[in-house]
């Protein structure tokens, strides 16, 4: 059992509030970096960037076909994630649940490409 003083702090509501703002910006500058093709593919789904231990962006398709156009469009969707944050990971899940679920982690290097 480790002592109070070794475990980690227990998030205030100003952390949660800082984090979310943080998620949001994130969100932000990641969309606005894309390209009006992966803007548009984005915007038929719900995605969301949370920052747990990694950034994740986690994107959900209503339909298969926007899943295998998102899926084939993943290196692109990377490119403009890793321009904002780096390590990450993108999820991406299919609505019809027939399809796999796909996760792809994002550029662990911080040096130059």
């Amino acid at each position: 059992m480790l002592q109070p003083d070794d475990l980690a702090p227990t998030p205030t509501s100003l952390d949660q509030i800082l984090q979310s703002q943080l998620e949001e910006a994130v969100g932000y500058y990641f969309y606005t970096g894309c390209d009006r093709i992966t803007q548009t593919l984005l915007a038929q789904c719900q995605w969301s960037i949370v920052s747990l231990d990694i950034p994740t962006l986690t994107i959900a398709c209503p339909d298969a076909k926007t899943y295998w156009n998102l899926v084939s469009n993943i290196k692109c969707i990377s490119d403009y994630l890793s321009r904002v944050t780096r390590p990450s990971r993108i999820e991406v899940i299919p609505g019809d649940r027939k399809n796999f679920y796909f996760k792809v982690e994002v550029g662990a290097s911080m040096g130059n490409d």
